[in-house]
């Protein structure tokens, strides 16, 4: 079973795939905190300020609630789509539950319906695909922090967890910028090399707005693609979008 924190349908809002209809399924538990990041949500249980990333309650789950979904109850929230959307399984970090039974069923049936899924990563967790090959079929949407996230580089990048990824399925980056952090994209593109997307450092309207050019004017002097944050554009900072 995995540990579900939400799941909604919207549109994809970054990356690649911009634009799509998706079913979102956010599975809790991260490796990484990415204080640098600053976004501040109050713990429902013990009332303190926590500070992390945008999905925080992904990453802090002993604070929220969450809940224990098995392989038929995944299956049920496709079904229960009107529409054929993706299928994007994001976190926290999705990874660290990729040797879960139940997730791999899941998977598997997907595929077997002809839907697309798409797992968003911090790309730090290794995959054996060889021996998890359902995860061959997948896309990864590969975001590595840089230093912004505060994470030290010995715990955001994973050289072998970064090379698996890429050479057994679709994948891609999509970094977080502000838009001055090319030697850092740049080291880790000799890592393992890929298509890029950069987008910009954005929790709300005022912060997405302040950056965004700044990331696009980068993106074009550097040859990068650029991808925007269109659920903070179109909701601001509401959850479940």
């Amino acid at each position: 079973m995995v540990s579900v924190v939400e799941h909604f349908t919207s549109i994809q809002g970054e990356g690649k795939f911009s634009g799509r209809y998706s079913l979102f399924i956010r599975l809790g538990g991260c490796n990484l905190s990415c204080k640098g990041f600053g976004v501040k949500t109050r713990s429902l249980k013990t009332g303190e300020i926590l500070v992390g990333c945008d999905t925080i309650k992904a990453v802090q789950t002993s604070h929220f609630e969450h809940s224990k979904f098995d392989y038929k109850t995944l299956v049920n929230l496709v079904k229960e789509t009107e529409f054929k959307p993706l299928i994007v399984i994001t976190g926290g970090e999705p990874l660290l539950w990729h040797k879960d039974e139940d997730l791999i069923k899941f998977a598997q049936w997907c595929f077997e319906q002809d839907y697309e899924v798409h797992f968003e990563t911090n790309g730090t967790v290794f995959v054996d695909f060889d021996k998890f090959e359902v995860y061959k079929k997948s896309k990864f949407a590969v975001s590595v922090k840089l230093s912004i996230s505060g994470e030290p580089k010995s715990k955001r990048i994973n050289q072998k967890a970064l090379q698996a990824i890429f050479a057994n399925a679709d994948a891609f980056y999509k970094f977080v910028i502000c838009g001055s952090e090319l030697d850092e994209i740049n080291e880790i593109l000799e890592l393992q090399n890929g298509e890029v997307w950069c987008m910009p450092l954005g929790k709300d309207r005022f912060e997405l707005g302040k950056n965004a050019l700044n990331v696009a004017e980068f993106c074009i002097k550097n040859g990068f693609n650029y991808s925007d944050r269109l659920h903070v554009r179109l909701w601001n900072d509401k959850e479940g979008v």
